[in-house]
């Protein structure tokens, strides 16, 4: 039986055809205008249990020379699924990827003879597909175009109402694998906002998901209008199990029982199962995820090992795979972008900003024009170009230009995209908020990663390779802080009243200046160096630099730092540390443990191989290790900060504080500090707690020599401080002494 669309209106032009070659024709052997777009939509039944469509062209000879042959060129630009046969003038090519596609063989027609092309689009599911078709006329070995004719099939009803696949991942990247290790009952789900600028307002009509595990039973997907904390058909809005003999595959497409509509509260959509033994990796590690990590996108809990609802945002392990069909009218320039929290641009100048766009339309994003609207002041409109174009249903990054305001400050403000590829965006009336901060100078600032870690955890190790990444990327904008507060019995130790309170839930994690916690080696998504250079692309909001010296006795160091706020009604709070590298020493309280040794150096990733079995360190406690940017102390006694109080700055203002800080007594870590790598850093934190600005350099070690001396020895010249001012007496804390020869020394007063 076939089955047939509506067909949609060809743009047909009949053409004059006495001045060419060759012509392609239509059905009813009218001629096609050169360079014409028909529209195939008639799909029926090809005889094997499957969908073709046929445009039914064909080739005429007008007027070529005589011996002349005419072959067919196919350029494939759009398949979304299935391929495209095309057969002339009798053998049959197969295509299934965009490219172009040179004849196989020549026909010679005679005058006025006419040739079916017989050329299909073989599709799998509902889609489009594009194809320009050249005749090319061949004189001996010479070849000419004589004639083109872009046909676009389309398979379903696109308009108004389409069927697609989306998530918050694709089906054509790698998938890894997530789990517990245990056998155990797993729920996973995504939620999808009712606003969403794609799936708002669309029915779900099924649920694809992966799972390859040779142990998976009992799988069901549902739909629920909240987490379930248990997981059955009363909690949710709709169940449906999985055959089992649907399991062990990558793609598995299930239907619901009813289609559903997404509401304006949203949905959540998910898939469960049960592991009942751990014999291969794929039961150990059964959830699929690919891509990034993504907000909504990554929610698990089991019944035994993670018994709460975990929202993986941050973690590094990407977007769980698992898409919804989805049916309803899908507008074309339909374009969206994400509120985007600070832009930043100097007095006179212009910013930049890049912003999240996602593109609802059918045609892949290439350029945006848009608007910026302050106090309900339009400004006029702007271009940015996408240098990746942002296909459907995905979201891209987009560069912006932000003018900066006429005075230094901040002001809130909202943008809306207006055109998308010089059309009208059907969301021009959706704003995205943000806030420009317009700043004297653009100041660059030094990023802080502060370090949660131990040598009793076992997956510290990769912590390790992380901040020495970013050591080795990032030279001296990066200030990193190892706080080893895992375990006591860590020879480095430092206690958590002795430092800042940054809330870790474990290790090994860190924070950039304060702010998520993530992963210090993956980062939020694959890569802290990614993290860490959005970080650094801020400016800084207040200027810094910090001075120290410590005496020969390593007991105690005096820190100085001057700081520069750049915005009026600056409130920032300054805190000292003092760190350490090249740290090693023996037994056991230096040992590091190390949990890789479960994988042969080659599944590790080649900069943690060497902790895998057969790598330098693949032993579970590795020995010799030289641990860099440890923190030994700071201005935290008893969980207060003890460094002064900057209290409220003008823009422009300068502040000075001093403080001293007291090293490690304990012999263990004592004994390891080196005099020439010891650094003190000075934290400029703001009111929500976040790090604006960071100062971090070497330790000077002081001669603590009597002063009485020095100030009789007729060889001084005078006493300066430790950023040149001169001093009409000697001062407590450091001083520099300068000599009548021309020499320097420094020295403490206690």
């Amino acid at each position: 039986m076939k089955k047939f669309f509506t067909l949609l209106s060809l743009c047909l032009l009949a053409l004059s055809a006495s001045a060419q070659q060759y012509v392609f024709t239509d059905k009813e052997g009218n001629v096609l205008e050169d360079g014409v777009t028909i529209t195939c939509n008639e799909a029926e039944d090809d005889g094997f249990g499957g969908i073709a469509l046929s445009p039914g062209i064909s080739v005429k000879n007008v007027n070529a020379s005589e011996g002349s042959q005419l072959a067919i060129e196919a350029t494939i630009s759009k398949i979304d699924n299935g391929s495209v046969q095309l057969c002339f003038p009798t053998n049959c090519q197969v295509y299934n990827a965009t490219g172009t596609y040179e004849p196989s063989e020549k026909a010679t027609l005679a005058t006025g003879e006419t040739k079916a092309i017989q050329t299909e689009w073989l599709p799998e599911t509902y889609g489009e597909c594009t194809v320009t078709y050249k005749a090319k006329g061949y004189t001996g070995f010479a070849s000419e175009v004589c004639r083109t004719v872009t046909v676009k099939y389309i398979y379903g009803e696109l308009n108004p109402t389409q069927q697609v696949w989306w998530g918050y991942v694709t089906n054509d990247t790698e998938k890894t694998g997530l789990g517990v290790k245990t056998a155990d009952t797993y729920h996973c789900a995504i939620f999808i906002p009712g606003n969403h600028a794609i799936a708002a307002g669309k029915v779900i009509k099924a649920i694809r998901f992966g799972l390859t595990a040779p142990n998976a039973t009992d799988a069901k997907v549902w739909l629920a209008s909240s987490l379930p904390t248990t997981v059955n058909a009363n909690n949710t809005l709709q169940m449906v199990t999985v055959p089992d003999k649907e399991l062990g595959k990558e793609n598995i497409d299930v239907e619901l029982t009813s289609p559903y509509t997404i509401s304006s509260t949203g949905v959540y959509v998910g898939y469960s199962f049960t592991i009942t033994k751990t014999n291969t990796s794929a039961d150990m590690y059964p959830i699929l995820t690919t891509g990034n990590d993504a907000p909504n996108a990554l929610l698990i809990k089991t019944d035994q090992a993670v018994p709460s609802w975990s929202d993986m945002n941050g973690q590094g392990f990407g977007s769980l795979f698992l898409q919804v069909q989805l049916e309803g009218e899908f507008a074309d320039n339909t374009v969206t972008a994400a509120d985007f929290g600070n832009a930043y641009a100097a007095l006179g100048e212009t910013g930049t900003a890049k912003i999240s766009v996602t593109n609802a339309g059918e045609t892949p994003v290439s350029n945006i024009d848009y608007i910026i609207t302050t106090d309900g002041v339009a400004s006029a409109e702007m271009h940015a170009n996408v240098a990746n174009p942002i296909m459907f249903s995905n979201t891209g990054t987009v560069e912006i230009t932000i003018p900066a305001d006429a005075t230094i400050g901040s002001k809130a403000k909202t943008l809306n995209i207006t055109k998308v590829n010089g059309n009208d965006n059907s969301k021009a009336d959706v704003a995205t908020n943000f806030t420009l901060i317009t700043l004297p100078e653009l100041v660059e600032r030094n990023v802080v990663v502060e370090e949660y870690t131990g040598t009793g955890c076992g997956w510290c190790p990769r912590g390790l390779i992380g901040m020495e990444n970013l050591r080795t990327t990032y030279g001296d904008r990066f200030v990193g802080i190892g706080l080893h507060q895992y375990n006591s019995s860590d020879a480095m130790y430092i206690a958590s009243n002795a430092y800042a309170s940054l809330s870790f839930q474990g290790a090994p994690s860190c924070r950039i200046d304060r702010k998520s916690e993530i992963d210090p080696y993956y980062g939020s998504n694959n890569s802290i160096l990614d993290d860490f250079a959005e970080e650094m692309a801020i400016p800084a909001m207040a200027k810094v630099s910090v001075s120290g010296t410590v005496d020969e006795d390593l007991t105690k160091v005096d820190a100085k730092a001057e700081v520069e706020a750049l915005l009026d009604n600056s409130n920032y709070t300054l805190e000292f540390v003092v760190i350490g590298d090249g740290l090693k020493g023996t037994g056991s309280a230096w040992n590091q443990a190390n949990y890789y040794t479960q994988y042969t150096a080659s599944q590790l990733p080649a900069d943690l191989a060497i902790f895998g079995n057969g790598g330098k360190y693949g032993k579970s406690t590795i020995t010799g290790w030289e641990f860099n940017d440890v923190a030994l102390c700071s201005s935290y006694v008893s969980n207060v900060n003890k460094a002064p109080a900057l209290g409220t700055m003008l823009g422009g203002e300068k502040k000075e504080a001093e403080y001293t800080l007291t090293l490690p007594t304990k012999a263990t870590l004592k004994n390891a500090l080196k005099k020439d790598q010891l650094y003190v850093i000075a934290l400029v934190v703001d009111k929500d707690k976040t790090i604006v600005n960071a100062a971090k350099t070497k330790i000077e070690v002081a001669e603590t020599s009597g002063i009485e001396s020095i100030e009789t020895a007729s060889e001084v010249e005078g006493f300066y401080t430790i950023d040149g001012k001169r001093l009409s007496a000697p001062a407590k804390g450091m001083n520099v002494v300068k000599m009548t020869n021309g020499t320097t020394k420094k020295i403490v007063i206690r």
